[in-house]
C-alpha cells in the first residue's frame, strides 16, 4: 500500500474511533524516553494493540542475555557505587547551580500522574501504534490495531495552551519532541515521528509566553 492509502485508511479508522469529530491533523508519536514511567497500576491495556499493548515476553534467548548483563552488573556495582560516591558533592553542586531555564528543560512532566498531562503521559507509555489526533473540538490519542483504532485519551481543544517545539532536544524533518501545554498548569513531553510534526505545530500554535516557536 503507498504512503497514501496507508494515510487514508489511518484517517478512516481515525474518523470512525473519534465519533464524527472531524481530523484536522494526525501524528505518530511515541512516549519521550525520558518521561517517567507511570505507575504500573495505572497502565492501560489496549483491546485493538498486539498484547494488549503490552511489551510481549522476549525470547528464551534474549531473557538468558539480559541475565548474564546483570550479573556482570552486580559484579561491578560495588565500583560503580564507590565512584558515585566520590562525584556526587560535585554533581549536587552542579545541580543546585542550574539555571531555571536549564530545570524547566529537564523536567520531562509537570503537573504529577492526575494532571492532564499525566493522563497523556499514561496513554502514551503502552507498546504499540500511537497517534496524536487534532479535531476539530477535540485533541485525542488514538491507538491503532490493523482493523481499528481505539480512542484512548481526549482532552476539549480549549483544554490545550499550546505546543512548543523542544528545541533543546534533536529534532529534524522526521522526528521531534514536542511539549503539550494544558491548561491546569501541566505540561507533558511527547516524541513525534514523521515530517507531519510541523504541521502538528501550526495547527495548534504555542504562546509566546512557554518561550519557544516553531522552526520553520
Amino acid at each position: 500500500m503507498t504512503t497514501a492509502g496507508r494515510d487514508a485508511v489511518l484517517r478512516e479508522l481515525a474518523m470512525t474511533a473519534l465519533q464524527g469529530d472531524r481530523v484536522v491533523h494526525l501524528q505518530p508519536v511515541l512516549r519521550h524516553p525520558q518521561v517517567p514511567r507511570s505507575p504500573k497500576r495505572r497502565r492501560p491495556h489496549s483491546r485493538v494493540l498486539p498484547y494488549g499493548g503490552h511489551r510481549p515476553r522476549p525470547s528464551t534467548g534474549v531473557r538468558v542475555r539480559a541475565w548474564l548483563t546483570g550479573f556482570l552488573a552486580w559484579l561491578t556495582a560495588p565500583f560503580d557505587f564507590l565512584g558515585d560516591l566520590l562525584l556526587m558533592p560535585f554533581r549536587g553542586l552542579l545541580w543546585l547551580c542550574r539555571s531555571k531555564e536549564r530545570r524547566r528543560r529537564e523536567k520531562r512532566l509537570n503537573g504529577g500522574w492526575d494532571s492532564v498531562a499525566g493522563s497523556l503521559a499514561i496513554a502514551v507509555s503502552v507498546w504499540g501504534d500511537r497517534v496524536l489526533s487534532v479535531g476539530e473540538r477535540r485533541v485525542s490519542l488514538l491507538y491503532v490495531g490493523e482493523h481499528e483504532a481505539e480512542n484512548a485519551w481526549s482532552v476539549l481543544r480549549e483544554q490545550v495552551a499550546g505546543v512548543e517545539l523542544a528545541v533543546w532536544d534533536g529534532h529534524d524533518e522526521q522526528q521531534a519532541t514536542l511539549r503539550w501545554h494544558f491548561r491546569d498548569g501541566s505540561w507533558c513531553d511527547v516524541r513525534a515521528r514523521g515530517s507531519g510534526w510541523k504541521s502538528l505545530v501550526d495547527a495548534l500554535p504555542v504562546s509566546a509566553e512557554f518561550g519557544g516557536s516553531p522552526t520553520r
